[in-house]
C-alpha cells in the first residue's frame, strides 16, 4: 500500500490512475480546478472504495502556494506521500499556430510545463524530508519529438518535460528520491473527443485512422502503467504503455486494422 498525489485527477488519464491505484490498495489524493467535478468524483470514489481511502482538493498547479498547500493537505490526511504524479494538463485548439488564439498559450504553458515544474519541486522537497519518495512526469505528444500541425504549443511543453525529467533524474542522483516517467500512449478521453468533434471532416478522418489503431480506453491503458509503477524500483524509469514494438504489430494486426473506437462518440 502507497499513499498517492495525482494532480489533474478529476477526469480522463488522472481519475483512471486514481482508481488503479485504489484498486490495488493504495490511499489517493485527487485534485483538480473544477470544484463541482472534485466533489462529484470524491463522493463517487469513496462509496466505491472506502471513505478513509480517499482525500481530495480544489487547486491550480499553476499557482505554486497552492501546490504547496496540496502537499501539506495530503501530508497532513495520509501522514506521508510515497508517489506524486504531476497528470495536470491541457490542450490548445488543433489549430495551426498563427490562427490559435494568443489567450490559449499561457494556461498551456503555464499548466502543462510550470505547474509540473512546481509540483516536482515541492514534491521532492517534501520526499527529501521524509527520507523517500517517487515522482512521475506524465508524458504526452511531441515528447518523442513528433510533430503535428496544431500540437506546436503542447508539443512544446511535452518536449520540455523530458528534458526537464531526465536533467532533474541526473541532478537528484544518490538522493532517496526516485523520478521517472509514464507515457500513456494515445488514449481516448473525453478531452480529447471533444477536440476532435472540433475538426473539419477531412482532417477528422486522418485522425480516426491512425487512432483506431493506435489508441486504447483509460482503463487499459491506466491499469497497466499502475501496474508498472508500484512494481518500480528505480529512479529514471519510463513506464511505456505504446511501445515501438507494439506499434509495429498493430500495424500489421488485421484485429487493429479494422477496429472502430469511435462510432460509440457519434463519430
Amino acid at each position: 500500500m502507497k499513499n498517492v498525489v495525482i494532480t489533474g485527477s478529476t477526469k480522463g488519464i488522472g481519475l483512471g490512475l486514481a482508481k488503479e491505484f485504489l484498486k490495488s490498495s493504495c490511499t489517493v489524493f485527487i485534485s483538480g480546478r473544477n470544484k463541482d467535478r472534485l466533489e462529484h468524483e470524491l463522493v463517487d470514489l469513496k462509496n466505491t472504495f472506502g471513505k478513509e481511502k480517499v482525500a481530495g482538493g480544489h487547486y491550480d498547479v499553476s499557482d505554486y502556494a497552492q501546490v504547496s498547500s496540496l502537499w501539506n493537505t495530503a501530508v497532513k490526511e495520509f501522514g506521508s506521500v510515497d508517489v506524486w504524479i504531476n497528470n495536470a494538463g491541457i490542450d490548445n485548439s488543433i489549430l495551426p499556430y498563427w490562427e490559435l488564439d494568443s489567450s490559449e498559450i499561457g494556461p498551456v504553458v503555464n499548466t502543462n510545463l510550470t505547474g509540473m515544474m512546481y509540483g516536482s519541486h515541492v514534491a521532492l522537497k517534501g520526499m527529501i524530508a521524509q527520507g523517500s519518495g517517487q515522482i512521475y512526469n506524465v508524458d504526452g505528444y511531441g515528447s518523442n519529438d513528433m510533430m503535428r500541425t496544431g500540437f506546436t504549443v503542447y508539443g512544446s511543453t511535452k518536449r520540455a518535460l523530458r528534458y526537464f525529467t531526465e536533467s532533474l533524474t541526473k541532478e537528484a542522483d544518490g538522493l532517496s528520491v526516485q523520478i521517472g516517467r509514464i507515457s500513456p500512449g494515445m488514449v481516448l478521453t473525453d478531452l480529447m473527443i471533444d477536440g476532435l468533434r472540433k475538426l473539419p471532416t477531412e482532417q477528422l478522418e486522418a485522425i480516426k485512422a491512425i487512432y483506431n489503431i493506435m489508441a486504447d480506453s483509460v482503463e487499459t491503458v491506466t491499469s497497466f502503467l499502475v501496474e508498472g509503477i508500484l512494481a518500480n524500483t528505480e529512479t529514471g524509469a519510463k513506464i511505456s504503455w505504446l511501445t515501438e514494438e507494439k506499434i509495429q504489430e498493430r500495424f500489421s494486426s488485421e484485429e487493429y486494422l479494422g477496429r472502430d473506437l469511435f462510432s460509440r462518440y457519434g463519430l
